[in-house]
């Protein structure tokens, strides 16, 4: 294997010779640079074009579309995961480690599966990860028609499953750039958060309930054993047809447009030693490149912060309806569906935005509006009990709340994540999207655990109170330190 110690990656070039600051390339040492390259098929994809645009794209279009199935079935398996541990256990712990089993992977594993994806092909990664995945969804109906009343097959394969995803993920965060080239990010990323909020509302609240509806539970005999079968486990017979599907998707993508440019001389790891080395070596580079570019840094950490956000918002959805609005947990679409509404709406129209307004604006007003939501939802009630004449209107002031809500996120996540891939080369983007993936999943396993207990003893509006605050900080922590980088750049010498 080569020396990677030796090794001057292309990103590490780009930081010597640039660094951005409010969009602007700034000029920080007297080197000439290399720009990054974009693949020859992307130049047809003129900057102005739109979604229709980029789904004429075809790789393009067939990776858009193993996203939406790959991703629908995973939060359908998720959903199956759940409910099957709570008919089996009816335990509230048990929900919880199943919810850790499909969480937990990422911290060890996200990183050092970006040290591979950077090393290999990205069709291949996808590829493979989508056919094993579809292995394990198998594997977990076979363990349910052989012992139907334990739930710890469940667990195992459940973190399998997800321990996979871990490869699947940054191989397809960095494949975007190189599909349809970096001007026209802002509008793929956009498209790919819309597909990826529809995937969450049909896999986790649909599909379950869909072929639940079309496949009664039935019975049939293997020999001498009577096997039945419920309509959860053909649910993840169902799954695992999606990613035998999004399998033949990858393997339409021409393998060179997914190559690995200055990595594809270098060989993954094998032995353990050599592996350990690997991965310390690369976990270190990466967290030096990422905290070398300050936008790349803030960028990172934001996108991680809004997705801390939205698993606080799923946490807390079901109690704020129950317990503030007083509604029985059927009614969670007053408070999903407006949001999910805000969300989509927000990323059709968020290539527009960032062109008009530019991206760090955009995702100031974001974080900004986000935070006041926090405070407004819960204080809204407070108005709700004083004026009685205005209760008819409180579930409309309530859906006009998410729904701005959810529109504001997008404008704080899109962003940064299109920064995310600017600010990344070929060489290091899979590792850096891993780190990311690593961050979110560390801080979310805390919030599963201690969100719901916090919001029981202290009450849910002060826990909102508290994360709107929480957000607003966070906002005025970015700016200090975006501008803190600016006034650095600016100084002579």
């Amino acid at each position: 294997m080569m020396d990677r110690k030796k090794k001057v990656y292309e990103s590490e070039r780009r930081l010597e010779g640039l660094n951005e600051v409010s969009g602007d390339a700034v000029p920080v040492v007297e080197k000439e640079t290399e720009p990054i390259a974009v693949r020859p098929t992307t130049s047809a994809l003129s900057s102005t074009g739109s979604y229709r645009d980029l789904l004429k794209n075809r790789p393009f279009l067939l990776l858009w579309l193993a996203q939406l199935i790959s991703q629908t079935g995973f939060n359908a398996a998720n959903y199956g995961v759940i409910a099957v541990v709570t008919e089996i256990t009816g335990s509230t712990t048990q929900v919880g480690i199943a919810i850790i089993s499909f969480t937990l992977p990422a911290i060890p594993f996200s990183v050092l599966a970006g040290v591979y994806v950077d090393m290999l092909n990205k069709r291949l990664v996808l590829w493979v990860s989508n056919l094993l995945r579809a292995f394990a969804m198998f594997l977990i109906v076979l363990g349910l028609l052989w012992n139907p009343h334990t739930a710890t097959t469940l667990y195992i394969l459940s973190f399998i499953t997800s321990l996979i995803a871990q490869f699947f993920t940054p191989a397809e965060a960095a494949s975007i750039p190189l599909l349809v080239g970096e001007e026209r990010l802002v509008a793929a990323i956009s498209l790919f958060n819309i597909t990826l909020t529809l995937s969450q509302v049909v896999g986790f609240l649909l599909l379950g309930q869909l072929i639940a509806f079309l496949i009664p539970a039935f019975s049939f005999a293997l020999g001498q054993h009577i096997l039945h079968v419920q309509p959860l486990y053909m649910l993840f017979f169902v799954v695992g047809l999606c990613y035998l599907i999004c399998t033949f998707l990858v393997l339409g993508i021409p393998a060179s447009l997914l190559e690995n440019g200055e990595n594809r001389t270098q060989r993954p790891p094998l032995k353990l030693k050599e592996l350990w080395e690997t991965l310390v070596h690369d976990v270190r580079e990466s967290a030096v490149f990422v905290y070398r570019d300050r936008n790349l840094f803030l960028a990172l950490f934001q996108v991680t912060f809004v997705g801390v956000i939205l698993l606080v918002i799923g946490e807390l959805a079901g109690p704020f309806v129950q317990n503030v609005l007083h509604l029985p947990v059927q009614d969670l679409p007053v408070v999903f569906a407006p949001a999910g509404v805000g969300l989509i709406l927000a990323a059709l129209l968020m290539p527009r935005l960032t062109r008009r307004f530019g991206k760090r604006r955009v995702m100031s007003v974001g974080s900004i509006a986000t935070g006041i939501g926090f405070f407004l939802l819960p204080s809204g009630q407070i108005v709700f009990s004083l004026i009685p004449i205005l209760k008819p209107w409180e579930l409309v002031y309530i859906a006009g709340m998410t729904f701005i809500m959810g529109a504001a996120l997008d404008m704080l996540n899109i962003p940064a994540q299109t920064i995310l891939q600017e600010h990344t080369s070929e060489d290091v983007r899979g590792r850096v999207f891993s780190f990311q993936s690593m961050l979110y999943n560390a801080g979310s396993i805390p919030v599963i655990l201690f969100i719901g207990a916090i919001a029981d003893t202290f009450g849910i509006d002060r826990v909102m109170y508290l994360i709107g605050l929480s957000i607003l900080l966070f906002e005025w922590w970015a700016t200090r330190y975006r501008k803190g980088g600016r006034d650095k750049m600016k100084k002579p010498g």
